[in-house]
């Protein structure tokens, strides 16, 4: 399988009302629906904004992208290759050890390396942590199947 990227975060509480496995799903779901808002709108500073402050992402080329500033950069220049449509689809969370994951499917429209589009899919796993200021991600690990 080829990886595209790692984000994510941990989970540190969770509300009183719902079951600790929906609270993680409900945050989980949140941020997606946030990440799709803000890619189709190429905002890499609002991009950055959803990890946490020392927030990693592995990108589709492996490259380790640490920090929000850093992860600014990345947005930029994704954004500036065409990247375009991202969907994340959030199927499965849980709650284990006072830490939040999640399993989602993810598509991408992207350039390939002759410059044409294509639509990229795969499946991610995101850890989550709940910062004074809101849910965000701490390590997101996608991959893609192999054709």
């Amino acid at each position: 399988m080829r990886k595209i990227a790692l984000l994510a975060a941990v989970l540190v509480a969770a509300p009183a009302l719902a079951g600790p496995d929906e609270d993680v799903l409900n945050a989980a779901k949140a941020l997606a629906a946030q990440y799709d808002a803000n890619y189709a709108v190429q905002d890499a500073e609002a991009m950055a904004k959803l990890y946490t402050e020392d927030g990693i992402l592995v990108s589709p080329s492996g490259t380790i992208i640490r920090g929000r500033g850093a992860l600014v950069e990345y947005y930029k220049k994704r954004f500036a290759s065409g990247a375009r449509d991202h969907h994340l689809t959030v199927t499965d969370a849980h709650l284990e050890a006072g830490a939040g994951f999640a399993i989602s499917h993810f598509s991408v429209h992207s350039p390939n390396a002759k410059g044409e589009t294509q639509t990229v899919e795969g499946n991610l796993v995101a850890i989550y942590r709940h910062t004074p200021d809101g849910w965000h991600f701490r390590l997101v690990e996608p991959s893609i199947p192999e054709k």
